[in-house]
C-alpha cells in the first residue's frame, strides 16, 4: 500500500491499528467504518487527536452492514482484521457482498479469521466469544459474491490467519508465502520505473548500463566482454 491509495478499514473500533495507515496515507485516502460510535469517538480522543483528523481528513461511517457505497469511491485496499472471528455466517456473506461492491478493479480484500477443521459458528454476533471457519467456507462465500480468496500462510500474533481476497478476474498476483521480497526496496524501485515506462532491469544490469554510457574508445579491452552482452 502506497500514500496515494484508498483504504477501507471495516471495524476500525478505537483506531489503535488504523491509526498506522492513517498517518502513513495521504489526506483523504483512509476510511473507516465502526458501527459503535462511542468507541470510535474515544479512538479519535486518545489514539489519534482531532488534529490528526483535521490534517489528514479521514471519512468514517457508523453503520451496521459493512457497506461503503456512500463513500463514492472504489477501494484499493480493504482490511477486516477483526471481524470474522465474531461474525456469524450470514454477517460473513454481507461483509464480502459489501466488499464487492466498492473493492477496485484489481484491489484486495485483507482479513484475518480464526481457523478451524470445522465451522463453529453461531446464528449472530458473538464477543468476546468467538467464531471459527474453514478456510473452504470462506473460499465458497467468496466465490458467490464475485471474489477469489487465497487464505495466506502469513504469520499471525493471535494464531489467527490471513486471507487475501480479489475480483474473481483479476490478474493481480498474490503470494501465498510472506517472505523478505514483499517488503524488497529494490523492487519498489524497479516497479516505479516500470509503471513510468522504463525497463525492468536488475541492479546489475542498471550498473552495467551506466558503465556502458562512461565508456570511451579504447576502453573495450580494459573490462570484462560480459558488460557488452
Amino acid at each position: 500500500m502506497r500514500e496515494h491509495h484508498l483504504l477501507l478499514d471495516i471495524g476500525c473500533g478505537s483506531l489503535r491499528g488504523g491509526r498506522l495507515s492513517l498517518v502513513y496515507l495521504n489526506e483523504g485516502r483512509y476510511h473507516g467504518i465502526e458501527p459503535e460510535r462511542q468507541i470510535l469517538e474515544d479512538g479519535v480522543a486518545y489514539e489519534v487527536s482531532d488534529g490528526l483528523v483535521a490534517l489528514k481528513k479521514p471519512r468514517f461511517s457508523t453503520n451496521s452492514d459493512f457497506s461503503a457505497k456512500h463513500f463514492g469511491v472504489d477501494f484499493d485496499f480493504v482490511l477486516a482484521s477483526g471481524i470474522f472471528m465474531h461474525a456469524a455466517p450470514a454477517q460473513v456473506a454481507q461483509c464480502f457482498g459489501a466488499v464487492a461492491e466498492t473493492l477496485s478493479e484489481d484491489g484486495l480484500f485483507v482479513g484475518a479469521f480464526l481457523p478451524s477443521e470445522a465451522d463453529e459458528v453461531k446464528d449472530s454476533w458473538t464477543y468476546p466469544e468467538v467464531q471459527r471457519y474453514t478456510p473452504a467456507t470462506l473460499e465458497r462465500i467468496a466465490v458467490d459474491h464475485g471474489l477469489r480468496l487465497q487464505a495466506m500462510e502469513w504469520p499471525h500474533t493471535f494464531n489467527h490467519r490471513w486471507f487475501v481476497a480479489c475480483h474473481r478476474h483479476s490478474r493481480r498476483p498474490v503470494p501465498q508465502h510472506l517472505d523478505l521480497s514483499v517488503f524488497s526496496w529494490s523492487q519498489y524501485l524497479r516497479d516505479q520505473v516500470s509503471a513510468r515506462g522504463g525497463a525492468d532491469l536488475s541492479h546489475e544490469e542498471y550498473l552495467k548500463a551506466d558503465l556502458r554510457d562512461r565508456l570511451v574508445p579504447g576502453d573495450r579491452d580494459s573490462v570484462l566482454p560480459q558488460v557488452f552482452l
